[in-house]
């Protein structure tokens, strides 16, 4: 029986990278034209589950492939620290032709006994960012390579840490040193940080917003995938596990994975194995995708979440939403705005907003209103 194909992980590398051609071919064309290439610095804004970790990933792949060093990080506290403390002191011991220790002092006693040495790391814990990353790059430089640093969740950096990693890469920019940067992050948060003023390097990077994938697309990936692992679609069902994924990135790998397990030992994929696993998909998107988004909202951001959800998949007018929640539409744009920012909503135009997760809605109507009638019941002491 063949491996399951389908890779339904948050940052994971999919067996076919679907609908990002343009932005691989700037990959390649950027190392191609490194380091004075402006593609070294990029920039990725999307939703949840579109896929700006595995660009990431790849961003840091075509590096590899070219020889160069990569570094991946996230942006909790203590960035700066990590990346001097850890990723270039070893880099640079692995790579630089100095001996990481050097002798820092001698002393010799009477006619040359008790002789005595002291000895130093060459790339201590306190020594800067730029003298670090000057070194390393002094060294790579002479194989015609470089060194890479990728961020994830770059909106919840600190802004400080932000700025002081910004004005090292623009001093390397100037002195041409091979260094490439790749952030990512959530959108509405992310153009909330660029308004900054420490966060210009981020502005002036070559910018990627990513969003769903077109069905026809992942129709093609998704038949890919599946017959490389030794498997078929029947015909029709191949358009209906498409469909079903929405062309968000992370349902195209849950459909995948579901559909697949229905009857894996058998070579054809039926359309009875689609709509089996489709519904496996949904029930599992709540578990790991809807569940976690809600545990950090308020009551009342859910409470705006649920009086869209009664628009059934279709966008919904911001005063609607106010008009059922019995506020004024002032008070409803507090929560809006925060739930634009947190990335769960996003702005569908000419006063309307829309989910950006994929059955969320529906999630909210079949969990939200019977743990709140639980609730209610559970305060009266009614038995459900």
């Amino acid at each position: 029986m063949a491996r399951n194909p389908f890779v339904p992980s948050f940052g994971t590398d999919p067996h076919v990278l679907v609908g990002r051609d343009s932005i691989l071919d700037d990959f390649d064309e950027a190392f191609d034209e490194a380091p004075t290439a402006p593609g070294l610095s990029v920039l990725i804004a999307g939703q949840r589950g579109v896929g700006k970790t595995v660009l990431l990933n790849h961003f840091q792949h075509t590096a590899h492939r070219r020889g160069w060093l990569a570094i991946a990080e996230s942006a909790s506290p203590g960035l700066l620290d990590r990346l001097t403390r850890d990723h270039l002191p070893r880099l640079l011991a692995a790579h630089s032709p100095e001996a990481p220790t050097r002798v820092r002092s001698r002393s010799f006693g009477l006619a040359g006994a008790n002789y005595q040495e002291q000895w130093e790391d060459r790339y201590p814990a306190d020594a800067t960012l730029r003298s670090q990353i000057t070194e390393v790059t002094d060294v790579l430089a002479k194989h015609e390579t470089g060194l890479v640093i990728t961020v994830d969740e770059v909106q919840s950096a600190s802004i400080e840490e932000l700025r002081k990693l910004g004005e090292v890469l623009q001093h390397c920019r100037r002195e041409e040193r091979p260094v490439g940067f790749a952030a990512a992050g959530l959108t509405g948060p992310l153009d909330a940080l660029l308004d900054h003023d420490g966060v210009t390097f981020l502005r002036r990077a070559q910018r990627y917003d990513i969003a769903r994938v077109p069905v026809a697309d992942v129709a093609e990936a998704m038949d890919q995938t599946v017959r490389h692992a030794g498997r078929e679609f029947a015909p029709g069902a191949l358009a209906e596990a498409a469909r079903a994924s929405q062309g968000y990135p992370y349902l195209i790998q849950l459909v995948g994975q579901q559909v697949w397990k229905q009857h894996p030992e058998t070579q054809l994929i039926t359309a009875e194995d689609v709509t089996a696993g489709a519904i496996a998909a949904r029930r599992r998107m709540g578990n790991n995708v809807h569940a976690p988004a809600m545990r950090s909202l308020s009551e009342v951001d859910k409470s705006y979440l649920l009086a869209m959800a009664v628009d059934e998949g279709e966008p919904s007018r911001t005063g609607e939403v106010a008009k059922r929640l019995g506020v004024s539409p002032q008070y409803a744009g507090v929560y809006r705005s925060r739930l634009l920012a947190s990335g769960v909503i996003e702005d569908a135009g000419h006063g309307k907003v829309r989910f950006t997760i994929p059955f969320l809605g529906q999630y909210l109507r079949e969990h939200v209103v019977v743990d709140a009638m639980s609730a209610i019941a559970d305060s009266a002491g009614i038995d459900q």
